[in-house]
């Protein structure tokens, strides 16, 4: 079998990973023509789009509904100073157009969802899932099951992270690794833990890595396996991962929601009717434990409790900001509106980066008797309500 001519430019540009004994013109000429779609464009997708432009991988879908900020430019190596405020997908878009402009690159600025998630990820010939909480890595994994397309999972806490590659048409899923989807708030993110750049590019690196070799069908990829890396000592141990026997395959997200729940407070029973759990307190009525955007009441009194770093790059338009920590030690910093002017029984309404800290404040505050409201998916919603609404 002959192998596939690329033209001139090509062979220019990727003539190092051409002549590698194995990969050839064949794999490269895969890589021309496959679409890697990405989820997120933080501290591991950062190092996962940057290679994957260089690599020439023909057409790039990248999903974040965030903003660069100050705080991300440490490890999030494809943005830079002057994107900060810009959209990331958007400064991804400009920075990987920059390193190969050939590249075919498609943003989606939105939050993933129930929703949206088959139409988005439908298409792609492998799924690269470098988000940082449970829910959307659920979500990511359910979707890629029901569409049969394999995906690529990294994640990082403190100096350690883990690889893998799940595929459910032959292997193990994150369902096999995790069958129980850890608690809201019960792992702390890189905001609580704290993360070192060079650990993002690690693995980031090597789940670019296992998307060449899912690809290509070079070496062997990283399925029924999951691999653990200790940056503090330089190891790597890989363990092996078992479909667990006659686990029911995923086969409609709307059976698993509440496992896609992590920025709402209260059960999946208490949210069934959009509104969250009311409870009265020290005797009177507490409202809703938390609501979605499109259901807060305009005369809601908004609260963003992020930290003072997460601000710089915006706020929703009349919040008033109170750190989280503060917010808790001196509760009387709470905006009090007049009872009379609130809606649906809302009044001060807590949002965060993505709802996590938000419901965990609202339920403290609720405990003492205080009439406060979540906002589900918080900040990363708003702004992917903006962008659906601009489309």
């Amino acid at each position: 079998m002959t192998e596939p001519r690329l033209d001139p430019a090509h062979r220019a540009r990727y003539a190092r990973q051409i002549r590698l004994a194995g990969f050839g013109e064949t794999a490269q000429a895969t890589l021309l023509e496959s679409h890697v779609l990405v989820i997120g464009a933080g501290g591991l997708g950062a190092p996962v789009l940057s290679y994957l432009a260089a690599l020439g991988v023909g057409t790039i879908s990248v999903i974040d509904p965030d903003i660069v900020e100050l705080s991300n430019l440490h490890r999030q190596v494809i943005h830079t100073e002057a994107a900060v405020g810009a959209r990331k997908v958007d400064s991804a878009r400009e920075r990987m157009s920059g390193i190969n402009s050939s590249v075919d690159i498609r943003t989606h600025p939105v939050l993933l969802t129930a929703e949206n998630a088959l139409e988005l990820l439908r298409g792609a010939d492998i799924v690269i899932d470098g988000t940082d909480n449970f829910a959307t890595r659920y979500l990511a994994n359910d979707a890629c099951e029901i569409l049969g397309i394999p995906l690529v999972w990294g994640t990082i806490l403190g100096f350690d992270g883990q690889v893998a590659v799940f595929d459910s048409r032959s292997g193990a899923t994150l369902r096999d690794l995790y069958p129980e989807v850890p608690a809201p708030g019960s792992v702390p993110d890189c905001s609580v833990a704290g993360v070192l750049g060079p650990l993002c590019g690690s693995i980031g690196s090597a789940m670019a890595m296992e998307a060449v070799k899912m690809l290509t069908g070079i070496g062997t990829p990283l399925v029924n396996a999951v691999a653990v890396h200790s940056s503090l000592d330089a190891g790597w141990e890989t363990i092996p991962v078992s479909p667990i026997p006659g686990r029911e395959r995923v086969t409609d997200l709307r059976a698993h929601l509440v496992d896609y729940a992590q920025h709402t407070f209260g059960s999946e029973s208490e949210q069934a009717d959009g509104h969250g759990p009311r409870c009265e307190a020290k005797g009177r009525d507490l409202g809703p434990a938390a609501l979605d955007w499109a259901q807060l009441g305009p005369e809601a009194t908004l609260v963003d409790v992020r930290d003072d770093d997460e601000i710089s790059a915006g706020m929703v338009p009349g919040a008033t900001h109170v750190p989280m920590a503060e917010l808790l030690d001196d509760p009387s910093r709470l905006p009090r509106p007049d009872a009379a002017e609130t809606t649906d029984g809302v009044g001060v309404a807590l949002y965060c980066r993505a709802g996590i800290r938000s419901a965990r404040a609202a339920a403290q505050l609720r405990a003492d008797g205080i009439a406060v409201t979540s906002i589900n998916g918080g900040y990363l919603a708003y702004l992917s309500q903006a962008a659906d609404r601009s489309v």
